[in-house]
């Protein structure tokens, strides 16, 4: 098992106001989301059923399963149906253009 350590994901500019990107990492799917200039990293699997969330819907700060409408608050991965659902958030920086996780 590989320590955690933070590993390269993409070159800033690559991750646009408003939208998802879906990157592999370590053999985790992440999904990267810049929304009013913060991007979060976040699990791309719904705990509902696995659906990806990178096939979802953003609206303001809230991510929509495009499978069974789930929707989680990109801030915290909170599923805004229960408080006891929440999905993976990752850790994030970005150092000279690049973005970089902490898998």
């Amino acid at each position: 098992m590989l320590e955690p350590s933070w590993v390269f994901a993409l070159n800033a500019e690559e991750l646009k106001e408003n939208s998802l990107k879906l990157v592999e990492l370590n053999d985790k799917p992440v999904l990267l989301i810049r929304k009013e200039g913060q991007i979060y990293a976040l699990s791309n699997k719904c705990k509902h059923m696995g659906c990806p969330l990178s096939a979802g819907t953003l609206e303001d700060h809230t991510l929509r399963c495009s499978c069974h409408g789930w929707r989680y608050d990109i801030k915290t991965g909170d599923y805004l149906g229960s408080r006891d659902i929440v999905l993976k958030v990752y850790e994030n920086k970005t150092e000279e253009g690049k973005i970089f996780i902490y898998i």
